[in-house]
């Protein structure tokens, strides 16, 4: 089955980074894509007759969309600008005693016949017209199609089927089949219906094709939807058998729980209202960084490739502001402090290091010029310019070395004609104080 820092002072800023970062953990409407390999087919499973030529080693995926809590399937489909996509390396597998084109239509009385189990199809939650499809870790009422429950087999001898046990495969269909019953009504899609485009000549009961590419395709179910048989909320999309390798682009329409309807893409190359690319909505998935701790995090990508690299640190970007981090790479503007009286109501004697230490009008007085400036630039202190240290830092946060001209009791004078044009801040601390000032050069 693929399952497609700290800061002191945390009372102070915790609500402020709840938030900030409230939107980026928000709860979404899909959670997640998984296929599971359901079976891989043997050589045993090959000598049936009735059910067509299963070639050994092919294998039957399902497909599963993980809703999120309060969220319901209303429709699949494809459109002119997102295609509705299934295809393989090899022609898919349908049952040509039995083969169905969506699971609803498939008979319950049936699946214990030959191969009709592992028939290709499409579904909204339904994997028989009396049974809904769970991944086989979530049933627990055993099996209805492997082994001795399977009729089919060489020659008809009961049993021969379904049988194999690939590890592969997870949980053998003679011990659990992901079909569970619900309470032996006829199961939804409660008011089904199709349009556009049809599969059945891929998905029924031929054995010659392997693509169905559709810009015009819908099927679904009258509203509110289905929903997943279980607390997960996870609802069956189809079940897939072939020897090649299989790729698939869906489109789901879902509606959330306050009754709008949204449209999920695979490929957000084009959006129009109402719609959202979710690229886990691809098989093969496409890989990137699954850490949200990381700026290279992809909220979209169903497996981890490595890409993860730079962890986020949380700060204020802005070198004009006291509390400057030129360690930060990910800007809360609402941290930034401009002085006693202008920090988004954060402490200032916390936020920003030095402030109130020693007398405020002895560093607010100070000035710096000419400003923009050319070869020199001169900082004038008329309370004196003892102890002072200064720090260049350019517009990317990096400090910058910038040799001393002069000093005296009220000036200190830079030598500028060594920097490129652009933005700095000078940043002056004196006492255990820091001030500090925008400077251009020209």
């Amino acid at each position: 089955m693929r399952s497609l820092k700290s800061v002191g002072r945390r009372s102070l800023l915790a609500p402020l980074l709840v938030f900030v970062l409230g939107p980026l953990y928000a709860q979404n409407e899909i959670e997640d894509l998984r296929v599971e390999t359901y079976y891989i087919s043997d050589a045993n499973d090959a000598t049936d007759e009735s059910g067509g030529t299963l070639a050994p080693g092919s294998r039957t995926y399902r497909v599963f969309l993980d809703l999120g809590p309060g969220c319901s399937l209303e429709a699949i489909f494809g459109d002119t600008n997102h295609l509705f996509s299934v295809t393989s390396t090899a022609p898919f597998f349908n049952n040509l005693d039995r083969g169905r084109t969506f699971g609803h239509q498939i008979n319950s009385t049936a699946l214990d016949e030959n191969t009709v189990a592992l028939d290709s199809w499409f579904a909204l939650g339904a994997a028989s017209n009396q049974k809904l499809g769970v991944e086989k870790s979530m049933d627990n009422d055993g099996s209805i199609v492997g082994g001795t429950n399977n009729d089919g087999g060489s020659g008809g001898i009961p049993g021969g089927l379904l049988v194999n046990s690939d590890m592969e495969a997870g949980i053998a269909l003679t011990a659990q089949d992901g079909l569970i019953p619900l309470d032996g009504a006829i199961v939804p899609p409660p008011g089904f219906y199709t349009g556009g485009d049809d599969p059945s000549l891929v998905f029924q009961d031929s054995t010659l094709y392997n693509a169905f590419v559709s810009d015009s395709i819908i099927f679904g179910c009258a509203a509110p939807g289905v929903v997943g048989p279980t607390a997960e909320n996870v609802v069956l999309l189809a079940q897939l058998t072939t020897a090649g390798e299989l790729a698939f682009e869906l489109n789901v329409l879902v509606k959330r729980p306050d009754g709008i309807s949204v449209r999920f893409v695979a490929n957000d190359s084009i959006l129009l209202e109402g719609e959202q690319g979710f690229s886990l909505l691809t098989y093969p998935p496409q890989c990137g960084c699954t850490d949200p701790d990381y700026l290279e995090f992809d909220p979209g990508a169903g497996c981890d490739d490595g890409s993860c690299s730079t962890q986020i640190v949380f700060g204020c970007m802005d070198i004009t502001a006291c509390n400057f981090n030129p360690s930060a790479n990910f800007s809360v503007p609402q941290l930034c402090c401009y002085g006693l009286n202008n920090c988004n109501g954060l402490d200032p004697y916390i936020v920003c290091p030095g402030v109130g230490i020693g007398p405020p009008e002895a560093m607010d007085a100070w000035t710096v010029h000419p400003n923009p400036a050319n070869d020199r630039l001169t900082l004038h202190c008329p309370n004196g310019c003892g102890n002072v240290e200064l720090t260049l830092i350019d517009a990317l946060g990096r400090t910058i070395a910038t040799p001393t001209l002069g000093q005296n009791a009220s000036e200190i004078v830079l030598d500028m004609s060594i920097l490129r044009t652009g933005i700095y801040s000078l940043r002056m601390t004196q006492n255990g104080r820091s001030i500090s000032r925008t400077v251009v050069k020209n």
